[in-house]
């Protein structure tokens, strides 16, 4: 994947994420004073960056690409994170990251209500926050940047109604009831499936709470209708799980598939005709740009009362018709950088 060197604009098309040119960095670590403003920690060249689920290749992507905007921008990367979705578990690693007084911080929201006040009084005490991937229901942080998950869900609708003829039963499998977005991408497929596929019937969504035994065992106990033809799951857990039930039943191909993200793994079994589609999301690019813009309100460049607050990225399909282009390889998640 290349390197981005500019802002992502609305409506762009995912940047590249498989032929990823930096070496991934360890933690580091650095104190500054904080006074309300966004030159507070001018002394401190430290970027805390506090995602979620550390092991799942997305997150990966997204750190080779928040390392490479760090070396560009000359400041110390400190990435950590907890292996799961858990608020619970997250808010004791933002509370250490505070505690170093970063220069700037970026965060994957675990919880859109719970982590409000928590990001409020970190923007008080001066660091400029911007949130990534996931979102809050209060823009207390400079900046969001994530998916544009009501376009991309419909980009999923269309694929799985291809698949399936237009006609017939399909079953959601989301992440938590509650989180924007993905309510959205929930609420993007739902809308185009009644706007353009009539004869398609969408179940309740089911949630599998990023749990990909959970999904499984949804997934599993869902196929076992025979009114059942397609499946569509909002995260890579779920459609992992969903992945394993529909070959464990030995109904690959009967039952399609239609899953957010695009791990090496999940590009082979699309290959393999375990999915449909893919929605590849842009991990490097957010990991790049949130960090490239930190970076330039620390060096003064950039001023975070100057950011538009909602910046929204396309995805891009990955289906049987173009997984070997050239094109699709940028957008692979290879987290070899």
């Amino acid at each position: 994947m290349q390197k981005q060197s500019h802002v992502l604009k609305r409506g762009s098309v995912i940047a590249a994420a498989s032929a990823l040119a930096l070496v991934l960095s360890s933690c580091s670590s650095a104190t500054a004073p904080a006074d309300g403003s966004d030159d507070a920690a001018a002394g401190s060249r430290v970027v805390s960056f506090v995602a979620a689920q550390m092991t799942a290749t997305y997150f990966q992507v997204m750190q080779c690409g928040a390392q490479a905007a760090a070396d560009e921008y000359n400041v110390d990367l400190d990435w950590q994170g907890d292996a799961d979705w858990d608020v619970a578990t997250q808010t004791p690693l933002i509370n250490a990251a505070v505690q170093s007084q970063p220069g700037g911080m970026v965060l994957v929201p675990t919880d859109p209500v719970g982590l409000i006040e928590t990001v409020g009084n970190i923007v008080a005490d001066g660091i400029p926050v911007i949130t990534v991937d996931g979102s809050l229901n209060e823009p207390v942080e400079a900046q969001n940047i994530r998916t544009d998950n009501i376009s991309a869900g419909a980009l999923a609708a269309d694929a799985l109604a291809r698949s399936i003829g237009e006609t017939g039963t399909v079953l959601v499998i989301a992440s938590f009831p509650g989180v924007a977005a993905n309510a959205e991408r929930v609420d993007g497929f739902t809308e185009r499936m009644a706007e353009a596929y009539p004869d398609v019937t969408v179940l309740p969504t089911e949630y599998s709470e990023a749990d990909q035994s959970k999904a499984s065992q949804i997934a599993a106990a869902a196929i076992t209708s025979p009114d059942l033809v397609g499946i569509y799951t909002t995260l890579a857990p779920a459609s992992s799980g969903a992945a394993a039930a529909i070959q464990a039943a030995n109904k690959t191909g009967e039952v399609k598939l239609v899953a957010y993200d695009a791990d090496p793994s999940q590009v082979e079994d699309l290959k393999n005709g375990v999915y449909e589609a893919l929605v590849a999301q842009d991990p490097y690019g957010l990991g790049y740009d949130s960090v490239a813009r930190i970076a330039r309100i620390i060096d003064g460049d950039l001023d975070s009362g100057d950011l538009e607050y909602q910046e929204y990225v396309t995805a891009y399909i990955i289906d049987a018709d173009n997984v070997d282009s050239d094109e699709t390889q940028r957008y692979i998640y290879n987290p070899t950088c």
